[in-house]
Formats: structure tokens, C-alpha cells, sequence
């Protein structure tokens, strides 16, 4: 269905977005770490509104499970603060999950496919903890 395809690219912007931005402040000494907490959170929104959408019961245990990997990444109680200042574990724990995204091919230098399909299984690969 079209709808479904148009929200799994929105998912799959927002996880590349949230990859370069995490790149970004990686290489700028997270001058505002403040913006990969914002990315995390439209990614997370992203997965709520497709799952919010989705009637299929498969496909909404792998979006809930997004959803779950995404929000351990989460700082502070889950309110999106300018302010915040990253520690040293959760910045490690940002470069981690911005490697996972990049070696997933979860960037914009990447083709991708919004088919179920095809999606399914790169999302199956970036929940899955080697």
C-alpha cells in the first residue's frame, strides 16, 4: 500500500538523518549533542505514527521492536531539552547505534527500498544485537 511505503520512508529518512547527525557531532566533538537527541526522537515518532497506521500483527511486533531499540537510547526522562549535555557512555552508546545504522545502510548515500519486504529486514538486522 502506498501509505505504508510513504511512512516506512519517513522512518527510514529520520534513522538516516539521525545517522549523520550523529557522524556530524562525532566529528565536531558534539558541540550540540542536544541534536542527536532530537534526531532519536523524530525517529522514534516516525515509528509511532507507522505503527499507529499498521493492522498487521507481525508487522506491528517489528515496529513496537524498533521502537524498543530505539528508546535505550533515549536520555534523560524522554522530553526533548535543548540543554542537554552528553556524558561520555552516552556518547559512546550514539557512536554504536550510529555505526549499526551506517553498516545497515541506513544512510542517505545508500539506495533504499520502502517495500515491506526489503524494509522488514533491514529493520530485523538493526534490532537484532550481535
Amino acid at each position: 500500500m502506498l501509505s505504508d511505503e510513504l511512512l516506512n520512508a519517513y522512518i527510514y529518512r529520520d534513522l538516516a538523518q539521525l545517522e549523520a547527525t550523529i557522524q556530524d557531532q562525532k566529528d565536531n566533538n558534539w558541540k550540540n549533542g542536544a541534536l542527536v537527541v532530537q534526531k532519536l526522537d523524530d525517529a522514534k515518532d516516525s515509528i509511532i505514527l507507522r505503527m499507529g497506521m499498521e493492522r498487521d500483527d507481525d508487522k506491528e511486533t517489528l515496529l513496537w521492536k524498533l521502537h524498543d531499540y530505539m528508546k535505550k537510547f533515549t536520555v534523560g526522562d524522554g522530553t526533548l531539552a535543548l540543554d542537554i549535555s552528553l556524558n561520555d557512555k552516552q556518547r559512546a552508546d550514539y557512536i554504536y547505534l550510529g555505526e549499526k545504522l551506517r553498516s545497515g545502510g541506513w544512510t542517505f548515500n545508500k539506495g533504499f527500498d520502502t517495500n515491506w519486504d526489503t524494509f522488514s529486514l533491514k529493520l530485523q538486522a538493526l534490532v537484532t544485537e550481535s
